[in-house]
């Protein structure tokens, strides 16, 4: 029992240190608003595609009306076996805009070629395709501002990024859990960012992340790390930063946000984390791994003290017929609850703060209305993801994945 407790507020100290610093190391970032009114880099857009004939026409469209000019611009839309009309609204655009280029996965991989990583392997001919110095990623599904890639060249030209790593948010929330995913994953972005800021390279997200073609191809893109479906960009972001340090950043820059929509429904959202949660065990730099390790634990031993709050006092008035007995049964149980309120207390006003510092920046401070609710949802989503993520299989794109 005392060893539960000494754990537990060791645990909470951890988790309060370690979310103070996210905090402290994403308020360092100065957020970037110059943009250069004459920019030289070639750019490549890179869009892996799979059964996104609904979204693939509105994210060309939105590259479409980019305010960079066309004659430093190149797309290049690699479909990933799709079973809809994703190529053919593809191949329309390129008619009407020469610098869109559509190519099949099938034309440049066969089928049969034993792989799950077959986003990876999109990504990876597309680079060998693209033409542009910078390459940019970002998915079909996403809506991008008319100044994303002037932001993001404007940044590397600047800083000379060999990797940049840029902001993604949510839009379009309905229900009170699609919500909840939004406030989420601002806080997510502002931890990608504080990572970066500590020199911590396993975070980032593909469908705003920005590289240098020479950079891509001298870590030999994806060799080594291709063993996952998923990870075209947090463990791409560890290659390129231990090749070339210091060359990596953060873009905290309201222009270069890109926007999706939150999952629809708890499966899909369970999918999703799974997927990304499968990465975990490819982390090669070992502190992320102590770090999600204390993260998850902490959430571990909130709910251990629930457990034990609740089975100490069951016992105690069902089971015990000594007054004396119970009294030192009780002692314990209460000691439980003060800690389960103190944790709870803990982790609330941190993680307040720090979700208010993030949604700042994404002007989205009405998701702040969601954060109590979202808290209760954090507590059984840590421990549950964090088990599962690493044991269960899952769909992506519609396939079967482990």
């Amino acid at each position: 029992m005392l060893t539960i407790l000494l754990l537990s507020l060791l645990l909470t100290i951890c988790y309060v240190s370690i979310m103070r610093t996210y905090k402290y190391k994403w308020e360092e970032i100065a957020e970037v608003s110059l943009l250069n009114d004459t920019p030289s880099t070639t750019v490549t857009i890179i869009v892996p595609a799979r059964n996104e004939g609904a979204n693939i026409g509105h994210l060309l469209q939105d590259i479409t009306q980019q305010i960079y000019p066309t004659d430093l611009l190149e797309v290049i839309i690699i479909d990933d076996f799709s079973e809809d009309d994703t190529y053919e609204i593809c191949q329309q655009f390129s008619q009407q805009h020469p610098y869109i280029k559509a190519y099949r996965l099938k034309d440049i991989l066969p089928y049969n070629t034993p792989t799950t990583a077959y986003k990876k392997k999109a990504i990876e001919a597309a680079v060998q395709l693209a033409k542009g110095k910078l390459i940019i990623t970002t998915d079909a599904d996403c809506k991008l501002q008319k100044q994303w890639v002037h932001s993001i060249v404007s940044f590397y030209e600047k800083e000379q990024c060999a990797l940049i790593a840029a902001p993604v948010g949510y839009y379009q929330e309905q229900t009170h859990f699609q919500y909840f995913q939004a406030l989420d994953f601002c806080g997510m972005q502002a931890i990608t960012a504080a990572m970066i800021r500590m020199k911590i390279f396993n975070m980032a997200n593909g469908a705003n992340l920005a590289y240098e073609k020479e950079a891509f191809l001298k870590v030999n893109g994806y060799k080594d790390i291709d063993t996952k479906a998923s990870g075209d960009d947090m463990l791409l972001v560890y290659k390129i930063a231990k090749h070339f340090p210091g060359r990596v950043h953060f873009l905290k820059n309201r222009s270069a946000i890109v926007f999706t929509q939150p999952m629809q429904t708890l499966g899909a959202f369970l999918q999703q984390r799974f997927r990304w949660t499968s990465k975990s065990a490819s982390y090669q730099d070992k502190r992320v791994t102590i770090i999600l390790g204390l993260v998850y634990l902490f959430t571990i031993s909130i709910w251990a003290n629930a457990v034990l709050f609740l089975g100490v006092l069951i016992h105690a008035l069902f089971f015990s017929s000594d007054i004396t007995a119970a009294f030192f049964i009780f002692l314990p149980a209460i000691l439980s609850l003060l800690m389960l309120i103190f944790q709870i207390i803990c982790k609330s006003i941190i993680d307040y703060h720090f979700l208010k510092s993030a949604v700042g920046f994404f002007n989205r401070m009405d998701l702040m209305s969601t954060f109590y609710y979202s808290e209760l949802l954090h507590l059984w989503y840590i421990p549950f993801v964090g088990t599962f993520g690493n044991i269960l299989s899952y769909n992506w794109k519609g396939r079967k994945l482990k």
